[in-house]
């Protein structure tokens, strides 16, 4: 029922201002459309002061009769389409100013969350489509949209439903968009501006209306977009000494007149003037406020203007044209005399030294920024603190001055309004689902990203040689690193290998001295002295990996390790088939007893060497190792590896290694039960189970590891893997030579033989 209602009074205005239109042209009592009733003057324009809604009433029909309409209030953007209104004119700028005007406004105070309120008309409904689309462009976001009502038809529950998602809103930045009409019902009803903790951008040109009252304190932020003012003193003399008893009776005239003297000076048309004194009370201010004398300047303009082209239609009418008798011209002779060309054209200078043109359907005019400012808890002054002039280089058409700017008691500095808070350096936003743009979570850069600058909304990545600082702000240059011998790893690596290459020599000093014992001779010294000292080798080998990698470092740490080991495995396998030549070689039938000779072992080590040895060669001829540089390992960290080539080598030389002892295992488990008090096929078994087990682990782990660890696991393979043959083959001989000398005698070698 209520927006019937609503429309219903909207309708019934429009009708009115249909009627009113008619009266105009046709006569002041009747109402005779085509006809002019009246026998005095012609009609050669109309200047108006209504609201979009009304003005674009007026245009429809003076435009049918090509009456030039010039409009000093509407600003609807509508009207700038010549073809639907070819005789609109206005004195002042198009809404599509105040649009770029608004944005700017709420983009240099880097406002992101704000809320809307507008009348609901249709002028005013595109005005915020177009706003909104505009704000989306700079990252804007809306929080709430509220429509209030266009007409003062405001109901209890309306007004506390406006308080509700106002004072609930986290925007504390609220633009007002309307005529100043529909703000002042606005105000009046739900008093918005003493909602706390709020800054209010209106569009609304108050130029006469005071919307306080006395004791009635408001909330001071206020922004205010007022068009482009000038004081023009002839017209403040002409209100002071004018006899309002001239003017035509009406409500009109006494509106205005009590507006513009603030109520101070009941109108009275039998007095001229104000004596400064009212009621035995001391008025403060003249009547003629001059803050409040705004629209008078567009109004002065627009008459000015069509004076200007009424001159200039004159002077251009032929002479006999201009001596016609004016009372017998009828309205429709006025169309040959095509007055719209000549306002087009008017270019002149006013009193106050503006220049007076115009630009399509409009005079180009200034936009000011006011500030509202409580003085005394009941007048508003107009402190102006900034400018925007549209006809202005992009770069030049706004100035503000943040200094004089006096905001809402409740801030203490500039207000922010965000639905969230910025992102500082060092983070990025996260959106929210299900929310706009602007309302985000503040994520930290992951490592290797950073952002330099504040709501970056990706983290950049840092270049491969480069890290992300500790506040992920920057990038800084990665240390470079590689397994050395001062780290706590390095240093553990170091002493092992040193001591285990030190139990190897001191057995080997063992087998030395004890040389000529039925143990040591008993499975041939010889190789137990090869085998002794490469496992010697082989843990100092450690010493290359140890250490900043190099072309030459990078080779030897591969090929000691693949050749040490080849000549261990092969002489334990050489050791093996021997002890098989010489049990089959005493059976009857079997002519092994030729290949029990001393070279046949040593041929075993030696083409088994030699084939890891030629692996080694060919791999240094066709791709030499080198060092590179690897960025992705290790955090923070470039770590200073061996190629690619180098680890190919290493999975070769490896495999070798690994199908060498698979054969020893083999044959060793195959004599394992050979009646032989030292035979070491149980031994050798045993040992090449371990080694064969600490590299079967050991590819998984090496794959796995990054960075340092590759090369500490390798190390520790090889460190694992000595101290295997060490443990199982060698330990126990000692434990037998040092400690049960009882055993190590020639007749239980015989014994064992029998």
């Amino acid at each position: 029922m209520t927006v019937i209602t609503k429309w219903l009074s909207f309708q019934d205005a429009v009708d009115r201002t249909v009627q009113g239109a008619v009266l105009i042209y046709s006569g002041n009592t009747t109402q005779y459309p085509n006809y002019n009733c009246v026998s005095y003057g012609v009609l050669a324009a109309v200047i108006e002061g209504m609201s979009s809604s009304f003005s674009i009433q007026y245009a429809n029909i003076f435009g049918m009769y090509k009456y030039p309409q010039i409009s000093f209030v509407s600003q609807d953007p509508i009207q700038t389409d010549k073809l639907k209104f070819p005789y609109f004119y206005r004195a002042l700028p198009s809404e599509k100013t105040l649009y770029t005007g608004v944005i700017a406004l709420i983009e240099h105070f880097g406002w992101k969350w704000i809320g809307i309120i507008y009348p609901d008309a249709d002028s005013n409904i595109n005005a915020i489509k177009n706003i909104k689309k505009m704000l989306t462009n700079i990252g804007v976001c809306i929080d709430f949209t509220l429509t209030v009502p266009s007409i003062n038809d405001y109901s209890l529950e309306r007004i506390s439903q406006i308080k509700y998602i106002i004072g609930n809103s986290t925007a504390n930045v609220i633009l007002v968009y309307g005529s100043k009409n529909d703000v002042y019902f606005l105000e009046l009803n739900v008093k918005i501006t003493h909602i706390p903790k709020k800054i209010w951008i209106h569009t609304a040109d108050y130029s006469f209306r005071i919307i306080n009252h006395v004791n009635d304190p408001v909330v001071n932020g206020s922004l205010r977009y007022i068009i482009h003012k000038r004081e023009n003193p002839k017209f403040i003399q002409f209100v002071q000494e004018v006899n309002p008893s001239r003017f035509p009776p009406g409500r009109t005239f006494t509106t205005w007149w009590d507006e513009l003297c603030e109520n101070r000076c009941p109108f009275n048309p039998r007095r001229r003037n104000c004596t400064g004194v009212e009621s035995g009370r001391q008025i403060l201010y003249s009547h003629c406020n001059l803050r409040f004398t705004g629209m008078s300047y567009t109004v002065y303009n627009a008459v000015y203007t069509l004076a200007y082209a009424l001159h200039e239609l004159y002077q251009r009418t032929p002479l006999n044209e201009r001596l016609l008798d004016k009372k017998k011209l009828k309205f429709q002779d006025l169309k040959y005399w095509k007055l719209h060309k000549f306002i087009t054209k008017v270019n002149f200078t006013n009193t106050m030294g503006d220049k007076i043109y115009f630009i399509g359907d409009e005079i180009p005019a200034l936009y000011d920024i006011y500030n509202a400012v409580i003085l005394a808890n009941y007048s508003i002054l107009a402190q102006k603190v900034g400018n925007f002039n549209y006809q202005a280089p992009p770069t030049e058409r706004f100035f503000i001055d943040n200094e004089s700017i006096i905001w809402e008691r409740s801030f203490f500095e500039t207000p922010h309004s965000m639905c969230s808070e910025s992102c500082r350096p060092g983070n990025r936003k996260s959106s929210r689902e299900g929310q706009p743009v602007c309302c985000y979570d503040c994520v930290s850069c992951p490592e290797g990203q950073f952002s330099n600058m504040t709501d970056a909304a990706v983290c950049l990545d840092c270049s491969e040689d480069q890290w992300s600082s500790e506040q992920k702000t920057a990038c800084i240059e990665k240390i470079i690193t590689f397994l050395s011998h001062e780290d706590p790893i390095g240093i553990v690596l170091t002493f092992t290998a040193i001591l285990f290459a030190n139990i190897a020599a001191v057995i080997l000093g063992i087998f030395v001295k004890y040389q000529n014992t039925p143990i040591v001779k008993a499975n041939n010294r010889d190789l137990s002295y090869l085998i002794l000292l490469s496992l010697m080798l082989s843990c100092f080998c450690c010493m290359f990996f140890i250490e900043q990698p190099n072309q030459i470092s990078c080779f030897l740490r591969q090929s000691v390790f693949g050749i040490t080991f080849s000549i261990s495995v092969s002489s334990l396998l050489s050791k093996t088939v021997i002890v098989v030549i010489a049990f089959n070689a005493t059976k009857p039938g079997k002519n092994l007893r030729k290949w029990m000779g001393v070279k046949v072992p040593k041929y075993i080590v030696f083409i088994c060497s030699s084939i890891q040895v030629l692996i080694c060669f060919i791999w240094l001829l066709t791709a030499p190792p080198s060092t590179y540089k690897n960025t992705q390992a290790e955090a923070a960290k470039i770590v200073l590896e061996c190629d690619k080539a180098a680890a190919i080598a290493f999975y070769i030389i490896l495999g070798y290694l690994c199908v060498l002892a698979a054969v020893c295992f083999v044959v060793a488990f195959m004599a394992r039960k050979l009646p032989d008090t030292f035979n070491d096929a149980k031994l050798i078994t045993f040992s090449m189970l371990v080694f064969i087990t600490v590299w079967i682990f050991f590819i998984p782990t090496y794959l796995s590891a990054k960075g340092t660890s590759t090369v500490a696991v390798e190390v520790f393979a090889i460190l694992a893997s000595s101290s295997g043959i060490l443990a199982s083959i060698f330990v126990p001989k000692c434990y037998i030579i040092l400690l049960k000398p009882e055993q190590n005698m020639k007749k239980l070698v015989l014994k064992g033989n029998s």
